[in-house]
């Protein structure tokens, strides 16, 4: 990467394995899994009484005006930042959302639509982030944004609550799900939804009435328009629909795997073969995130990246707060922080050998540590 203020460029390579990286929500002959279960979605919402969708599908790499600026974030929000983005130039990204696609789409309905029709934009895809990794996280999740833009009465709790449980019925029926307040950009009265597994919380979307001050910004007259607005994680309602336990099956060339991908049946066990776990202790910068951890932990895997099943951050400690010793052994340097990652190793069609998995661990010990020569240090988990 390339490195301009405080935003990280991607390099050309990183952008040409983004932009030819299936998008699952597009592979046909046959479908995949992601693709019937949004195709079930609307078209079971027409059943249900809401308008054919509109299908929605933009470029891979947009500005950051689209991603960011006409849905009003803030430019000074850490969201903006390359925590969190992967910029490829000063002014373009690519996405992170699908609901880049949507304010240009709105502005274009709004001009032609009539009083009293209702439109349903869908807009599926893949994204981009930088993220944590866990059986429910991946860098590269789909998405699906659903907009309804009607007159203003349509922008109620009632409407909103109506086409969550409709749509959650189509994508994973009955499975109980519960909502709690969450404001966002773009919306009034939004909500977070979460569905229950294994009496368990998984988010699956977000969702408001579309704000007025969105409708103001992009020229709307929000006297004469309204609706609704909602982003939906279509890997993990894949994965409950199905019973799929980790992310990454999603893409896994096994044939074993792969034979199951492609309908919405209950998934069947694969063997899975043992985890191996190690933490590992650093010395590192200061508050660098999990995020940014974890992402330099992937670039060290490299073509062993896949293997990583979870990486989490078990404790961190300035320098002021360890014993001489401990900061001997680490080889912190003054102003620099000790982390303690958990790195949990697991092949879905293969198991890892110690020899194999000792030297994953050192490239990720070697990559991570900032401190002196030899410091850090692995402890068997």
């Amino acid at each position: 990467m390339r490195t301009s203020n405080s935003k990280k460029y991607l390099c050309a390579r990183s952008v040409k394995e983004a932009l030819e990286l299936c998008d699952l929500t597009e592979q046909d002959s046959p479908t995949h899994a992601i693709g019937l279960l949004l195709n079930e979605v609307l078209e079971g919402l027409v059943l249900r009484g809401w308008p054919v969708g509109r299908i929605l599908r933009g470029p891979r790499i947009v500005s950051a005006q689209e991603n960011y600026g006409l849905l009003g974030y803030d430019p000074a929000e850490v969201t903006l930042g390359s925590e969190h983005t992967r910029w490829v130039d000063e002014h373009s990204l690519l996405r992170t959302q699908t609901t880049s696609q949507i304010p240009v789409a709105l502005q274009r309905i709004a001009q032609n639509r009539k009083e009293g029709e209702i439109i349903l934009l869908a807009a599926p895809g893949i994204t981009f982030r930088r993220d944590s990794r866990d059986r429910w996280h991946c860098a590269e999740p789909h998405q699906m944004d659903i907009w309804v833009l009607g007159d203003p009465e349509h922008s109620t709790r009632a409407h909103l609550l109506k086409l969550v449980g409709d749509i959650l019925a189509c994508a994973v029926p009955d499975m109980s799900w519960i909502y709690s307040d969450s404001p966002h950009h773009y919306t009034e009265g939004g909500i977070e939804v979460n569905l229950l597994s294994n009496e368990q919380p998984v988010e699956v979307l977000e969702c408001g009435c579309i704000a007025r001050s969105l409708l103001q910004r992009l020229s709307i007259d929000p006297a004469r328009h309204g609706g609704l607005a909602l982003g939906m994680g279509l890997d993990r309602l894949t994965m409950l629909r199905k019973g799929i336990p980790d992310i990454r099956l999603l893409r896994d060339l096994d044939e074993r795997v792969q034979a199951q991908m492609h309908d919405l049946l209950p998934w069947r066990a694969v063997s899975r073969l043992p985890s191996i776990t190690r933490d590992i202790s650093l010395a590192v910068s200061p508050g660098l995130s999990e995020e940014v951890l974890t992402e330099k932990m992937l670039l060290a895997a490299g073509d062993c990246s896949a293997w990583i099943e979870e990486m989490q951050v078990k404790g961190r400690w300035a320098e002021r707060d360890l014993p001489a010793k401990a900061i001997e052994r680490l080889g912190l340097l003054p102003g620099q922080e000790n982390v303690l990652l958990r790195v949990v190793l697991r092949d879905c069609s293969r198991s890892i050998t110690t020899r194999e998995a000792n030297a994953l661990y050192e490239r990720i010990q070697s990559a991570l540590h900032e401190g002196t020569d030899g410091g850090g240090y692995k402890i068997n988990g």
